[in-house]
């Protein structure tokens, strides 16, 4: 994180058990996992923006998220795992509704929401209406348009993040291009 100057980190697929706070000299690493070590969501935030969490949601295995207050904007930011392909599409569109309230309840107001994590989709390398660029890999697929249909009703968009082959795919509110001062 300091290499990168990253104050704050999703990890999925973390497999740890159970939820909680663990604190070191330089974060505090959110997490929440179920009864097996298996799965697993964690939010890493750097020392420095501490103090500006003033919540934090635990949804279930899969979904977490945390509130920052920060000027001129509060920053709702949610690490999420998708269900692999080995689920069945109706429980994908049952995780994205879930993925969609938390926002509705606890990003009202002045409040920017970025999503980010393992998606297990791919979007494939065409633009799509402002939501996906031509910077993905492959050929979309239908888990791929599950998320850009998430994110068209969501207003959010598709980005991709990484070096090398390794990319993953996050989501924040469209348009959205503000200076925001959360230290």
């Amino acid at each position: 994180m300091q290499k990168n100057e990253v104050s704050v980190l999703g990890v999925s697929d973390v497999r740890w058990k159970g939820q909680g706070e663990i604190r070191s000299d330089e974060c505090t690493v959110y997490h929440s996992g179920g009864e097996r070590a298996e799965k697993c969501v964690a939010i890493v935030v750097h020392k420095s923006i501490e103090r500006c969490v003033v919540k934090k949601i635990v949804y279930n295995d899969r979904i977490i998220a945390i509130k920052l207050q920060a000027e001129p904007i509060n920053i709702l930011i949610m690490q999420v795992y998708m269900p692999t392909s080995e689920h069945k599409h109706e429980e994908v569109e049952e995780f994205y509704d879930i993925i969609e309230k938390i926002p509705e309840e606890d990003g009202k107001g002045n409040t920017i929401t970025i999503i980010m994590g393992g998606w297990n989709s791919v979007v494939g390398d065409k633009p799509y209406r402002k939501i996906v660029g031509p910077h993905g890999i492959g050929r979309k697929k239908h888990r791929g348009q599950m998320l850009i249909n998430f994110c068209e009703r969501s207003g959010l968009i598709v980005t991709t993040h990484g070096s090398g082959s390794l990319r993953e795919d996050c989501t924040h509110g469209r348009n959205q291009k503000i200076g925001v001062d959360i230290s």
